[in-house]
């Protein structure tokens, strides 16, 4: 879906989050992005064709450690242990979260355990059941029956294995694909007009995949069109997350001051537009999310940025795609939950707003 050139307003001045602020114009050239977010079709395509074992699409020291297999848990884990202290710095949150109505019972009940009755001994046993330091081969939940359907965004898919995906299809097409910054992507789906969701309009639960929608996991693309953006881009509010190329960074942007560096391979990269499990305010087209570039969870996908000339739909592979594999394993740590970003101003002086809930791993 081609985007013009033009200058468009960044930011959020309302309030909600400080590091929305300042809202400031900034002018971006012409580009495309994909209509929808890759789904499991296309990414079964990458790994048919051996995406994860060819080293030419692994093209940061970064992303070929991660390839190899080393240190891929380190962040993640750290990640669940900074959160599972911010909850015990502050257990009134809990309360307060499920009261606003942005966790379930079951969250509350599971936060309970996991952050305050589960001692460190065991909490570190979950880590390590729940995030693998082997070699992998395919996203983390793809043989899990919720989020395994053909149509369904792919998730659980670092930074690194997003990169790989878009240099993989650049060289299959000959042309140049990535990740969006996180200015395309928001240039994308506010458009020149601004909007607070993708669509016109205040927030509506029957537009999007959000908490509020109350499907709890993932969604076909495009099942809620009166969602899109004026130009027909699908699930910008809602679904998944989706990374971009930028390093999480203060407002104003500058694109020059190293924060589009591909080459930082542990610094946190900022995520855009909400998810199933995350709430209203979590899908406004100027929320910043920002996890560390390993992270896997299960409301994490991604959507290509091309070249302003091309316009293509990237769902058209799931109709030479058969149904997904057989599911296997056992549930593991994962999941985005909204009140995690109601910790944002609490810990890590606004480190990652968005951290996880622990599902039971056969504990």
């Amino acid at each position: 879906m081609a985007i013009e050139a033009a200058t468009y307003r960044i930011g959020s001045d309302e309030g909600l989050y400080a590091d929305e602020a300042p809202a400031h114009d900034l002018r971006v050239e012409a580009f495309a992005i994909g209509r929808f977010p890759v789904t499991n079709a296309e990414w079964r395509l990458f790994m048919d064709a051996g995406g994860y074992r060819d080293e030419r699409w692994w093209r940061t020291e970064a992303a070929r450690r991660w390839q190899r297999g080393e240190g891929i848990a380190d962040g993640p884990k750290q990640e669940e242990r900074d959160f599972r202290q911010t909850v015990r710095d502050h257990p009134a949150r809990i309360g307060e979260w499920l009261a606003a109505g942005q966790i379930t019972s079951t969250d509350a009940r599971n936060y309970k355990q996991w952050y305050f009755e589960m001692s460190d001994g065991d909490f570190e046993a979950l880590l390590n059941r729940s995030f693998s330091s082997e070699v992998q081969t395919q996203p983390r939940w793809w043989h899990d029956p919720a989020y395994q359907h053909p149509s369904h965004p792919v998730v659980g898919v670092c930074w690194h294995e997003a990169r790989a995906y878009c240099a993989w299809l650049s060289a299959q097409t000959g042309q140049d694909y990535r990740l969006p910054s996180e200015v395309e992507w928001e240039a994308a789906a506010r458009g020149r007009a601004g909007r607070r969701y993708a669509w016109e309009g205040d927030f509506d639960p029957g537009r999007c995949n959000s908490f509020e929608s109350h499907v709890r996991g993932t969604t076909p693309v495009g099942v809620f069109p009166g969602g899109d953006t004026p130009q027909g881009i699908a699930d910008m509010s809602g679904n998944v997350w989706e990374w971009t190329g930028s390093l999480y960074r203060p407002y104003p942007y500058h694109a020059e001051d190293g924060r589009e560096n591909p080459e930082d391979g542990d610094g946190p990269r900022v995520l855009r537009g909400g998810s199933w499990n995350n709430n209203r305010d979590h899908a406004r087209c100027a929320y910043r999310n920002h996890n560390h570039p390993g992270n896997r969870n299960n409301n994490v996908g991604f959507r290509v940025w091309g070249v302003s000339h091309i316009e293509q739909s990237f769902a058209s592979a799931a109709q030479h795609i058969g149904a997904g594999e057989a599911p296997q394993g056992v549930p593991e740590m994962s999941c985005d939950h909204g009140c995690a970003a109601e910790a944002k101003d609490l810990w890590m002086a606004q480190a990652s707003p968005v951290r996880t809930a622990i599902r039971p791993s056969g504990a």
